[in-house]
C-alpha cells in the first residue's frame, strides 16, 4: 500500500496533523520563501494534487500550521493557569513558568516562530492567523490582568493595554531566546515577567489608566 493511499484513508484530523508537520519541517528546513507546495508534498509523501485538494496553496497551508502551534501553545499556557491558585497573580505566575517551560522554549518551536512572524505581512491567510492566535494571547493576560486590578481595588485600570505591553515584552523574550539562548536563563526570563508585574503592584498601574477618565 503506497503512503498516498494510507494518507487518503486516514481520519481528516490524521491528514491535516500530517500535512502540518511536513508543512513545519519544510518551514524550518526551507524557510518560508524556500518552502514550496511540491516540498511539502515530497515530505508528506503524497502527490501535489491531493495537498491541492485540501488547500488552496502555500499560503493556506502554512496558515493552518500557524494555528495549530499556537493552539498548542495556548493550550499548555491555559493548563498552566489552570493548576495555579485561583488569584490572578498566582495564575499570571503560572502563565510565566509555561511561557518558560521547555516545551515552550524548544528550539524547533522557536524557530518556527521565527519563521512564522517573518511570513506575517506576505498572504492575508497568514496575517489573519496571526491576529487570530495574537487576540487570543492578549485574551488570556488580559483576563487575568483584569482580575488582578479587581482584586487589587485598581480603578480606571487599561487591561487592554497592560496586556499589549506584557504581550510585547513576552515576544522580545521568546524572540531573544530563539536568536540567542544564552542570553538569559528561563529562570530569569521568569524573573523578568515577575518584575514586571510588581511594578503595576508598587504603582506602575498609573502607566495604564485610561485616557478618558485618568487616575
Amino acid at each position: 500500500m503506497t503512503q498516498e493511499v494510507r494518507f487518503s484513508r486516514m481520519t481528516p484530523e490524521l491528514r491535516k496533523t500530517n500535512l502540518i508537520e511536513a508543512t513545519l519541517v519544510c518551514l524550518k528546513r526551507d524557510g518560508f520563501q524556500g518552502a514550496s507546495i511540491r516540498k511539502i508534498s515530497a515530505e508528506a509523501g503524497v502527490s501535489v494534487g491531493l495537498i491541492s485538494h485540501h488547500y488552496s496553496g502555500k499560503d493556506e497551508l502554512v496558515a493552518e500550521a500557524y494555528l495549530a502551534v499556537t493552539g498548542r501553545v495556548m493550550g499548555l499556557l491555559r493548563a498552566a493557569m489552570e493548576q495555579a491558585a485561583p488569584n490572578a497573580r498566582e495564575r499570571l505566575s503560572a502563565f510565566f513558568r509555561g511561557s518558560f517551560s521547555a516545551e515552550l522554549l524548544d528550539p524547533q518551536l522557536l524557530d518556527a516562530w521565527l519563521v512564522f512572524w517573518g511570513a506575517v505581512k506576505t498572504a492575508p491567510a497568514i496575517n489573519q492567523a496571526h491576529e487570530h492566535s495574537y487576540g487570543e494571547y492578549r485574551t488570556i493576560m488580559r483576563s487575568a490582568l483584569t482580575d488582578m486590578a479587581r482584586e487589587e481595588g485598581w480603578k480606571q485600570f487599561d487591561a487592554d493595554l497592560a496586556a499589549i505591553g506584557l504581550s510585547a515584552l513576552l515576544d522580545g523574550l521568546w524572540l531573544e531566546s530563539g536568536l540567542n539562548p544564552g542570553t538569559f536563563t528561563p529562570a530569569q526570563g521568569i524573573q523578568i515577567c515577575e518584575a514586571w508585574v510588581d511594578g503595576l503592584q508598587s504603582g506602575g498601574r498609573q502607566r495604564f489608566c485610561l485616557q478618558t477618565t485618568g487616575c
